[in-house]
């Protein structure tokens, strides 16, 4: 009970009567003394105070009538204190309310101190405040809830206020209030909010909040339920599946299943809170012995995928869809184009992120197996070596690519147990079948020369690299500088790759080359055919190059500065080290600079490593764009060649012994070099399986030396380092040789003298969408470009705002990267949500680049007209 200060509250109460308008005759003040403040002695003493100033008192009980006819009638001029010892009644049961109405009112209690506080007027809350004071006991809390406040809120607005300062809300906003509460747990036991929902009797109004605004109603709710119904409601809005009498009842009114959506949306696409929404999914699933999680999966196993495709959680949607993905292509099916749709369709959805590695591993799958039943099907029509050779470096260079692309992702997934057995097995054997029936039609069509030698007609060969690209750089102009990247056993897939993340991440033109590689396709031969030379040749195992070994990094830079002076080479990791003002110094006034970069071979030669030769791939394609983009930015070197001495074979799985050819019909003092792909010896023999070609290169000895290469990709029986790894022989992914010519240009202005379309796609809406009238509502857009090798794929976010900027609906996300020249292909849907509190009136479409770099510019701003029939329940 509050202590009274006599002297105060005689002060306050004669305060009260000193202010009469010019439109009062006299005062009548109430004092509701509800807390009993004023025990006997100082109500005596207050109305003796009272009585010298000519103030009457009045004691309030069950006198109504009493009161009533003594101010209404007997004494109609005096002043009045009425008192009361009890709370004031509702205005019902209140029979002075027409005299309160004109009268003023004194408050000697906490809810005073409160009205006081936050700067409420008038009466009409104090029945509120004092049912809520245990809250407002807190000088804290009020202060909290003082910012919040507003003159015209009513007791509804009290309430969120109070819910506000409880779940920490930046406004009073109901959703924003459930969102948090939630966000703490969905343990009513566990949860601290929660404890305090329930110690100011708040969790009636809480969950009238929830059914007001998302239909959410249950005769014993609780926190888990609540966050179940937005996600079976979620999966009812998204697909066409029979739910059943368990999860219907957790689907919330349709009236409410726009907000419903926005909510579960907003929650899912936020990256602070997406991962506990994940969390909170898992637990739900796997309570009482996974009840829901069995029931889901019942479900999806008998429903086509088309019927769920588009609901994003809980991730049993995407296991679903994988699982079906695998089953079908291991039981024969073939309908490739419907499983990349799938895989296209889950990219937007919010689990993707987490299922990417295996829904990429699928998807070079699919592709694999589709391209070699192609080449598989069908007679491989090209009867020439130089027709076979184009058309890998057009199309079949692809089939090696997605085996590579499929392991990449494969061995990056926790979850690979699924793929293991069924998807990766289908994998060898398809890319065995397809790469032996391809490699043996190569062999097939490989006769030596006349002369005994090996050569494509009209292909360029390894040895004139130099002649061809590097010294017609320098003679063009002397100014120019040239540097050339060599990358160990970079075969064609892989700098086809490289050539459009150049694209991507550089200003220059990039031009994808080949040229046929020496014989044998091994690194000393490789490395001494990129060098300037006249003549080649073998002392004991070592390439001469006009008289210099070419081994090792200082031999090479002596042989370039012997045909240019102005040359330096470098170890790649000894240049990247440098800091920019050496690099820079270093190649100060050079015009050939070598860089010799040596990942893949590194790892792919060891056997303890060779199947980790796709992940150095991937590591290549990044350290060569790396110092591609610090060379042209920073060192000033417009024209670089990107190349590689050899490419390789690799296959996952054990070689089994129709694999293998023996060599017991050499004579091992005959032999000068032997690896698994190729034997170099001066005997001449018949070998099963085997070509044989008249060696070019003369040997110290002056003996003529022979080479020795198996069929496809057979291996040579030899003891010593790993056979899944290979290279030396003349398979088309170890001659196939990429040239990348790279010249970098300044800024995008150089490219657009050049007419080169760069940076990314756009988009725009089809139809001039001007009006809303349906609520959700479908958007269709257009690609405005397709995407070419400087013109970047565009991955953006839409939705609706208001004209404050606050977004109004729920948000998709849009991936435009077609590449189709043909507009009707490159056509996007997207369905939005409005939320209910959207009037009809004018908003702004809008779309938002998700590149950071981009800093999230809007790439889509129009205006459009909400105008929705209203209707009401009925």
């Amino acid at each position: 009970m509050p202590i009274l200060s006599l002297e105060k509250t005689n002060a306050a109460i004669l305060e009260k009567f000193s202010r009469i308008s010019e439109f009062e005759k006299r005062k009548i003040v109430f004092w509701y003394d509800s807390e009993q403040t004023a025990g006997e002695e100082d109500l005596h003493a207050i109305i003796q105070t009272l009585r010298q100033k000519g103030i009457k008192t009045l004691i309030l009980g069950d006198n109504f009538y009493e009161i009533k006819k003594t101010l209404e009638h007997d004494d109609t001029e005096s002043n009045y204190l009425v008192y009361s010892p009890k709370p004031e009644r509702p205005f019902q049961e209140n029979w002075l309310l027409d005299i309160q109405l004109y009268s003023e009112r004194f408050e000697n209690s906490r809810i005073s101190d409160i009205k006081s506080e936050i700067g409420i007027e008038g009466y009409s809350l104090d029945n509120f405040l004092d049912k809520h004071k245990k809250f407002f006991a807190n000088k804290r809390r009020v202060a909290a809830f003082k910012k919040f406040y507003e003159e015209r809120w009513k007791e509804e607005d009290f309430i969120k206020g109070i819910f506000a300062v409880i779940t920490g809300s930046t406004v009073p906003d109901e959703k924003e209030i459930v969102k948090n509460i939630l966000l703490d747990s969905l343990s009513e036991e566990e949860n601290k909010m929660w404890e305090d929902v329930t110690r100011y009797n708040l969790e009636e109004a809480f969950w009238k909040i929830a059914e007001r605004n998302f239909g959410f109603y249950r005769e014993h709710p609780t926190l888990g339920k609540l966050f179940l119904s937005f996600l079976i409601t979620h999966i009812d809005r998204n697909s066409t599946l029979p739910l059943g009498s368990l999860l219907e009842t957790y689907v919330n009114r349709k009236r409410q299943s726009n907000e419903c959506e926005i909510f579960i949306s907003g929650w899912m696409d936020n990256s602070k809170d997406s991962s506990l929404f994940d969390e909170y999914c898992r637990k739900l699933l796997l309570e009482e012995d996974k009840k829901l999680e069995k029931e889901l999966t019942s479900i999806l196993n008998k429903e086509k995928v088309e019927c769920y495709l588009e609901v994003e959680a809980p991730d049993i949607f995407d296991k679903s869809i994988i699982r079906k993905i695998v089953a079908t292509i291991s039981k024969g099916g073939s309908d490739y184009d419907k499983y990349l749709e799938w895989i296209e369709a889950r990219k937007t959805k919010h689990y993707y992120t987490e299922f990417r590695e295996i829904y990429s591993a699928l998807r070079y799958a699919i592709m694999l197996i589709r391209l070699s039943e192609e080449i598989e099907e069908r007679d491989i029509p090209e009867s020439s070596l130089n027709e076979l050779f184009i058309n890998y470096t057009t199309n079949y260079y692809l089939h090696d690519f997605y085996y590579r692309k499929f392991y990449s992702h494969y061995d990056k997934t926790s979850g690979k147990d699924i793929l293991k057995n069924s998807i990766r097995e289908k994998v060898e054997r398809e890319y065995r079948s397809a790469n032996e029936k391809l490699l043996m039609k190569w062999s097939s069509l490989i006769e030596a020369r006349p002369d005994g030698r090996w050569g494509i007609e009209l292909i360029g060969n390894q040895e004139d690299f130099f002649t061809n690209h590097v010294a017609k750089i320098i003679k063009r102009n002397d100014r120019d500088k040239v540097a050339v990247i060599i990358s160990d056993a970079m075969r064609y897939e892989v700098a086809s790759e490289l050539k459009v993340l150049l694209n991507i991440t550089t200003n220059g033109t990039v031009e994808m080359k080949t040229m046929a590689g020496c014989l044998p396709s091994y690194t000393r031969l490789g490395m001494a055919s990129l060098l300037p030379h006249k003549k080649l040749e073998y002392r004991k195992d070592r390439v001469i190059v006009d008289g210099t070994d070419s081994d090792g990094l200082k031999n090479r830079e002596k042989i370039l500065t012997s045909y240019e002076k102005e040359s330096i080479a470098f170890n790649f990791r000894d240049f990247r080290n440098l800091k920019s003002d050496e690099a820079r110094e270093l190649i100060k006034g050079k015009k050939v600079v070598y860089i010799y970069h040596n990942k893949i071979d590194e790892t792919g030669d060891s056997k303890a490593s060779e199947d980790e030769v796709f992940e150095s791939a991937e590591s290549a394609i990044r350290d060569i764009d790396e110092i591609v983009n610090r060379l042209g930015r920073s060192l000033n070197v417009n024209n670089i060649i990107i190349t590689a001495d050899h490419g390789f074979i690799y296959k996952r799985d054990n070689l089994e012994s129709a694999d293998i050819v023996e060599t017991t019909g050499f004579d091992k003092e005959d032999i000068l070099v032997t690896n698994k792909r190729f034997i170099i010896t001066s005997q001449q023999t018949e070998l099963p399986n085997t070509h044989r070609f008249m060696m070019t290169y003369p040997s110290d000895s002056g003996e003529q030396l022979y080479l020795y290469t198996p069929f496809a990709d057979l291996r040579f029986k030899l003891p010593g380092g790993g056979r899944n790894f290979v290279h030396g022989g003349l398979s088309l992914q170890e001659i196939v040789i990429p040239v990348i010519l790279y010249n970098h240009n300044r800024s995008t202005s150089d490219l657009d003298k050049k007419g080169i379309g760069h940076g990314k796609v756009g988009i725009t809406t089809i139809g001039h969408i001007q009006k809303i009238t349906s609520n959700p509502f479908k958007i269709r857009l257009l690609q405005t470009e397709n995407v070419t090798d400087k013109r970047e794929p565009l991955r953006c976010r839409i939705a609706l705002y208001d004209n404050t900027g606050e977004r109004v609906s729920d948000e998709k996300t849009i991936i435009a990267d077609k590449t189709s020249d043909e507009p009707n292909e490159r056509i996007f849907e997207a369905i939005l949500t409005l939320g209910s509190n959207v009037k009809n009136g004018i908003y702004i479409l809008k779309a938002i680049d998700e590149d950071i770099k981009a800093k999230y510019t809007d790439v889509l701003d129009m205006v459009v007209e909400v105008d929705i029939l209203i209707t009401d329940d009925f």
